[in-house]
């Protein structure tokens, strides 16, 4: 690092902290201006907050990493269940938590369901998410900050975390959602534009890409057809593997790394629903291609230029290249980018994380304060969060890979089956709820860790996930079905709010048969729409990867399935007015 790179890495935490003290004013009037933005978020800052978030600092070497090891096919991991559920967030859940006008995903619990209990466990849910999963979240997102920047710098992991976090604590604590999810666009945009300049300059050290096909060929012998294919089967990448996370995607709604986390909070936030909706259809392009596109290129150079043999650590392989071909000046614009991948993630989760303290804990128990007061212990429980997630960095987070499968999809997968149970059957009630997170977390990590699922050379990834999804689907229906059903006029109240379509029939038994045909009808259109939108995301990436491998046929049937699915997907939100009602920014504001 030269004194130039430094000073590029300089200006970008100058700016942050500009940021972070425009919005300090707006952000510190009210919990709802601090944690959603006062319900004014238009549709593509709701875009580019969600994808900045996503893309932590380990989306460089994860995205690197991966393909390094599983070819063109090995963000299937992860491009399965996502290309499924975006498209269905985009459709369903997107406008269904606008509706509900909460605050935090918690605080459905006491809408859903009734009772002590309910409001009990929303308190023990807030307490896991703030205490528990979100700083286990944070320690793997800041282990990966060490595996991105640690070779390049020669620091070591925690003096990394201490001085990204440190601005992005001041940033995020002055301006709470406001600055967090501004801020996340420009963040986005610094971490794209520096990894697309260094795409030619690594690709043009391996021979273009004629040497890095070359290379591939040379280095993975009869392996690179294996590399090169963008059809599964592929190793690792079985029928029943594909089918694991074929049933992830459909139920990751449930997931607070997908659509129930700082997703939700990104819709809650939104000007109304179909700003909601928009956003999370751009997010999905920006999330499963365009941030994807240049690591697909590093990775495959990566395998051009180094022998599997010859790799300890596949997270720092991307960390590698940049250290030995980055020149001055773009050096520094890609630590500022991983910096900021970084920091984008690790402020949105110390802000969603003190949102269910204060919303389901702190208020609750301490009422009648001010609501500067509430903001100010927003910020003070936004700092008690990250100091913990460092511990977490520090002394617990080893073997990424196995950590990515774990937190990506296997932490939750007894719980996923509430995203559809809660809005979809009317029958679940508080004890099946609690029932999924109190058994099934323990019982997650006990699978993956201690019982050794995570070997995928002697556990294939579905044999864990679906063992773990099957046994909660089950847990859930038969405690909920062995105990009292919740009172009616909840039910009624939450259906009123949030008008869900599913078995709902002892709560719509009395609805007007007009009201009721309206609600059908959304539910038929809703489906057809969720059908194209999974059609499109997945033919999207099928035809940014086939040109890699040099599958001209299936790049041109793609493209053309891509082209006939996003039209017609396009053309029903028109024709049913979900772009014109964008423009009427306070309908539906709560």
């Amino acid at each position: 690092m030269t004194v130039i790179d430094w000073a590029v890495v300089a200006l970008y935490f100058l700016f942050m902290l500009g940021v972070g003290l425009y919005f300090t004013r707006r952000a510190g009037r009210s919990v709802t201006d601090y944690f959603v933005s006062g319900r004014n978020l238009p549709w593509w800052i709701i875009a580019l907050s969600a994808v900045a978030t996503y893309t932590d600092a380990g989306l460089a070497p994860a995205v690197t990493m991966l393909t390094f090891q599983g070819g063109l096919l090995g963000n299937a991991v992860w491009w399965i269940p996502y290309v499924i559920w975006m498209p269905l967030g985009a459709v369903l859940w997107s406008k269904y938590w606008r509706r509900l006008g909460t605050v935090t995903s918690a605080e459905l619990l006491e809408i859903r369901y009734s009772g002590k209990i309910a409001r009990a466990y929303r308190s023990i849910y807030a307490i896991f998410m703030s205490f528990g999963f979100i700083v286990l979240l944070m320690g793997y997102v800041s282990g990966w900050l060490g595996a991105a920047l640690g070779p390049i710098l020669n620091w070591q992991p925690l003096e990394l975390i201490i001085v990204a976090g440190l601005i992005a604590v001041i940033y995020t604590v002055s301006s709470g959602l406001y600055g967090v999810a501004y801020t996340d666009a420009f963040q986005f945009g610094i971490f794209l534009a520096g990894n697309i300049v260094l795409v030619p300059i690594v690709i043009g050290h391996a021979g273009g890409m004629a040497g890095v096909y070359h290379g591939i060929a040379t280095l993975r012998g009869a392996d690179a057809s294996q590399f090169l294919r963008v059809l599964p089967p592929v190793p690792g990448l079985d029928t029943l593997t594909v089918l694991a996370f074929v049933v992830q995607g459909l139920f990751f709604a449930a997931s607070p790394t997908g659509g129930e986390g700082f997703t939700a909070q990104r819709f809650m936030a939104a000007r109304n629903e179909f700003h909601a909706q928009v956003g999370q259809l751009f997010n999905t392009l920006l999330t499963l291609i365009v941030r994807v596109v240049p690591f697909l290129f590093l990775g495959m150079a990566a395998a051009a230029l180094y022998a599997p043999a010859q790799v300890g650590e596949a997270g720092e392989l991307w960390a590698r290249m940049v250290r030995a071909y980055a020149p001055v000046g773009l050096l520094g614009l890609l630590v500022a980018g991983v910096f900021a991948a970084y920091m984008a993630t690790i402020s949105t989760e110390m802000n969603w994380g003190a949102s269910y303290i204060i919303n389901d804990l702190y208020r609750p128990w301490l009422p009648g304060r001010s609501e500067r007061h509430y903001v100010w212990a927003g910020r003070a429980f936004s700092v008690v969060i990250f100091g913990l997630s460092l511990v977490v960095a520090y002394f617990f987070v080893q073997g990424m890979r196995a950590w990515f499968l774990f937190i990506n999809s296997v932490v939750f997968a007894f719980v996923l089956p509430l995203s559809w149970l809660r809005f979809f059957w009317w029958r679940l009630n508080i004890f099946g709820e609690a029932a999924a997170l109190i058994i099934g977390l323990p019982l997650s990590y006990i699978v993956w860790f201690p019982l050794g699922f995570s070997n995928e050379r002697a556990h294939p990834f579905w044999q864990g996930f679906l063992l773990l999804f099957g046994v909660g689907f089950l847990t859930i229906v038969l405690i909920t079905l062995l105990t009292r059903p919740e009172p009616g006029a909840t039910l009624r109240d939450f259906y009123d709010r949030c008008r869900p379509p599913g078995f709902w029939g002892p709560v719509t038994a009395r609805m007007d048969p007009a009201a009721k045909a309206a609600i059908r009808r959304e539910t038929v259109a809703d489906l057809i729409d969720c059908g194209l939108g999974v059609v499109f995301a997945g033919a999207s990436i099928l035809a940014v990867v086939s040109p890699l491998g040099r599958a001209w046929w299936t790049f041109a049937a793609m493209l053309l399935i891509a082209a006939i699915s996003g039209g017609c997907f396009i053309r029903r939100w028109i024709q049913r007015g979900v772009f014109r009602s964008m423009s009427a920014s306070a309908e539906g504001r709560r």
